[in-house]
């Protein structure tokens, strides 16, 4: 009786243990296939934020290049903004010198139109637009914002009509177009300063500002041909300069022995938009409507449409009677 018993126990415990283990198996399965599964939904939760990291850097690159887009189309309608605001002001200020020169002459006489003949023979050449003693109808081209690329193009032109001009130069860090500085001085033409940096904000802040632009710059020409130019011209016009330092600016520079000059025909290639047919129009339709007419074209990079009009225009005054001089500081200056 006692051994059934004891073997009843014994099967009952090995009942219990298999059952025991049974139950461990299943439940070490299930835990096995959570895991599976929890790595399964990791991957593909890790996968899908992954995309969406993808998708957010491409639309903030997308961002970006909009943003540079309309930054880049601001800054060019800036610019057109500045110049044609800089083209009313000129012009304002030329129908206004209209309107004086009916009332009155440069002194504020009220004898201006009386006794025509009574005139020294530099003011009647003045006022006849020779300045000189020939009679002949003189125009003065000058060119701005070089030396360039094109400057001795530009150059091999003027030779060919036996043509002089003036050119107002800015500083150039490129040693070629350094070169050229030597080249317009030996081909007879005159050397003026325009600026150092040609950044407005900075040469009109104040009169030492300007002052410290064009020393540089009046540094560089000198070392580079020995010249000391007497003329400069105001980057933009001289109705540019600030109202606040631009009385300063001019008593200083005349106090030094400068001539500061603009121009009365403009050419209107300070736009990129201006074409070539712009450039000989504005120029072979005004240049008559001045005794003394200055024309303001540009030599810098860029003003291909200038030099394309160039031939054009030096052919045209040609036929018009005009011979081509360069300016010089023993001449009474256009100033706006």
């Amino acid at each position: 009786m006692k051994r059934r018993i004891f073997s009843i126990i014994l099967t009952l415990t090995a009942l219990a243990l298999a059952l025991l283990l049974g139950f461990t198996f299943y439940e070490n399965q299930l835990l096995k296939e959570d895991a599976q599964n929890y790595t399964k939904q990791r991957r593909a939760s890790m996968h899908q934020i992954e995309e969406m990291n993808n998708a957010l850097e491409e639309q903030e690159t997308s961002i970006t290049d909009h943003k540079t887009s309309i930054a880049d189309k601001d800054a060019y309608i800036e610019g057109q903004n500045a110049y044609i605001e800089e083209l009313t002001a000129q012009l304002q200020e030329l129908m206004n010198q209209g309107q004086r020169d009916e009332e009155t002459d440069a002194s504020g006489s009220s004898y201006a139109k009386d006794y025509p003949e009574l005139y020294s023979q530099r003011e009647y050449d003045l006022r006849n637009g020779t300045r000189t003693e020939t009679g002949k109808k003189t125009v003065y081209l000058t060119f701005d914002d070089g030396p360039s690329d094109l400057t001795p193009q530009v150059l091999d032109l003027l030779d060919q009509y036996q043509a002089k001009a003036t050119f107002f130069v800015v500083y150039k860090e490129n040693k070629r177009y350094t070169q050229y500085l030597s080249e317009i001085v030996r081909r007879g033409h005159t050397l003026a300063l325009h600026s150092y940096s040609h950044d407005y904000k900075k040469i009109y802040a104040s009169t030492e500002a300007f002052l410290a632009d064009y020393d540089k710059v009046y540094a560089w020409v000198y070392e580079e041909t020995g010249q000391r130019p007497a003329l400069y011209r105001f980057p933009g016009g001289s109705t540019n300069a600030k109202k606040a330092s631009a009385s300063g600016i001019k008593a200083e520079m005349a106090r030094r022995g400068f001539s500061y000059y603009d121009w009365n025909v403009s050419s209107g290639d300070g736009s990129n938009l201006t074409t070539t047919e712009n450039i000989i129009d504005n120029i072979c339709s005004n240049v008559e409507n001045f005794s003394f007419p200055v024309v303001l074209m540009h030599d810098g990079p860029g003003k291909e449409a200038t030099l394309a009009a160039l031939p054009t225009v030096l052919e045209n005054l040609k036929n018009m009677g005009y011979s081509f001089e360069s300016l010089n500081e023993y001449m009474e200056p256009i100033q706006f």
